[in-house]
Protein backbone atom coordinates (compact mmCIF):
# COMPACT_ATOMS: atom_id res chain seq x y z
CA UNK A 1 0.00 0.00 0.00
CA UNK A 2 2.76 2.43 0.89
CA UNK A 3 4.46 1.88 -2.43
CA UNK A 4 1.35 2.84 -4.41
CA UNK A 5 0.83 5.95 -2.30
CA UNK A 6 4.44 6.99 -2.73
CA UNK A 7 4.27 6.45 -6.50
CA UNK A 8 1.08 8.54 -6.74
CA UNK A 9 2.66 11.34 -4.70
CA UNK A 10 5.79 11.25 -6.87
CA UNK A 11 3.65 11.26 -10.03
CA UNK A 12 1.63 14.21 -8.74
CA UNK A 13 4.77 16.11 -7.76
CA UNK A 14 6.41 15.40 -11.15
CA UNK A 15 3.34 16.59 -13.05
CA UNK A 16 3.26 19.75 -10.90
CA UNK A 17 6.93 20.48 -11.65
CA UNK A 18 6.41 19.71 -15.36
CA UNK A 19 3.46 22.13 -15.46
CA UNK A 20 5.52 24.90 -13.87
CA UNK A 21 8.45 24.33 -16.22
CA UNK A 22 6.15 24.20 -19.27
CA UNK A 23 4.44 27.44 -18.20
CA UNK A 24 7.79 29.18 -17.77
CA UNK A 25 8.95 27.95 -21.20
CA UNK A 26 5.75 29.18 -22.87
CA UNK A 27 6.09 32.57 -21.18
CA UNK A 28 9.70 32.84 -22.33
CA UNK A 29 8.65 31.83 -25.85
CA UNK A 30 5.96 34.53 -25.96
CA UNK A 31 7.55 37.44 -24.10
CA UNK A 32 11.24 36.99 -24.94
CA UNK A 33 13.08 39.48 -27.20
CA UNK A 34 12.90 36.81 -29.90
CA UNK A 35 9.40 35.71 -28.87
CA UNK A 36 6.13 35.57 -30.69
CA UNK A 37 5.01 39.10 -29.79
CA UNK A 38 8.21 40.55 -31.24
CA UNK A 39 7.88 38.28 -34.27
CA UNK A 40 4.37 39.51 -35.08
CA UNK A 41 5.38 43.14 -34.51
CA UNK A 42 8.29 42.80 -36.95
CA UNK A 43 6.13 40.88 -39.42
CA UNK A 44 3.62 43.76 -39.47
CA UNK A 45 6.42 46.30 -39.82
CA UNK A 46 7.90 44.26 -42.69
CA UNK A 47 4.54 44.27 -44.44
CA UNK A 48 4.20 48.05 -44.11
CA UNK A 49 7.75 48.63 -45.34
CA UNK A 50 7.20 46.31 -48.31
CA UNK A 51 4.07 48.24 -49.24
CA UNK A 52 5.92 51.56 -48.92
CA UNK A 53 8.75 50.19 -51.05
CA UNK A 54 6.31 49.22 -53.80
CA UNK A 55 4.84 52.73 -53.78
CA UNK A 56 8.29 54.30 -53.96
CA UNK A 57 9.31 52.03 -56.83
CA UNK A 58 6.17 53.02 -58.74
CA UNK A 59 6.92 56.68 -58.05
CA UNK A 60 10.50 56.18 -59.23
CA UNK A 61 9.28 54.67 -62.51
CA UNK A 62 6.94 57.62 -63.02
CA UNK A 63 9.76 60.07 -62.40
CA UNK A 64 12.06 58.23 -64.81
CA UNK A 65 9.43 58.48 -67.53
CA UNK A 66 9.08 62.20 -66.75
CA UNK A 67 12.85 62.66 -66.98
CA UNK A 68 12.97 60.87 -70.33
CA UNK A 69 10.18 63.05 -71.69
CA UNK A 70 11.93 66.21 -70.50
CA UNK A 71 15.22 65.14 -72.05
CA UNK A 72 14.00 63.94 -75.42
CA UNK A 73 10.56 65.40 -76.21
CA UNK A 74 10.47 69.00 -77.37
CA UNK A 75 6.66 68.89 -77.54
CA UNK A 76 6.44 67.86 -73.90
CA UNK A 77 8.79 70.66 -72.86
CA UNK A 78 6.62 73.18 -74.72
CA UNK A 79 3.50 71.78 -73.07
CA UNK A 80 5.03 72.15 -69.59
CA UNK A 81 6.24 75.68 -70.39
CA UNK A 82 2.76 76.70 -71.53
CA UNK A 83 0.88 75.10 -68.62
CA UNK A 84 3.13 75.86 -65.68
CA UNK A 85 4.92 79.04 -66.70
CA UNK A 86 2.29 80.63 -68.99
CA UNK A 87 4.81 81.04 -71.80
CA UNK A 88 3.77 81.73 -75.38
CA UNK A 89 5.47 81.68 -78.73
CA UNK A 90 6.14 85.00 -80.43
CA UNK A 91 3.02 86.23 -82.23
CA UNK A 92 0.55 84.07 -80.27
CA UNK A 93 -2.42 85.64 -78.55
CA UNK A 94 -3.76 84.51 -75.20
CA UNK A 95 -7.49 84.44 -74.61
CA UNK A 96 -8.69 84.25 -71.03
CA UNK A 97 -11.93 82.33 -70.61
CA UNK A 98 -13.82 83.02 -67.40
CA UNK A 99 -16.39 80.79 -65.87
CA UNK A 100 -19.90 82.27 -65.89
CA UNK A 101 -20.50 81.25 -62.27
CA UNK A 102 -17.47 83.17 -61.00
CA UNK A 103 -18.36 86.25 -63.07
CA UNK A 104 -21.89 86.43 -61.60
CA UNK A 105 -20.72 86.10 -57.98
Amino acid sequence: MRKNKKIKQTYSFNSYIFTIIATICVMILIFNDFGLITYFKYKKQHSLLTQELQQLLAQQDTLRVEIDKLQYSQDYIEKIAREKFMMVKPGEKIYKVEDIKTVRD
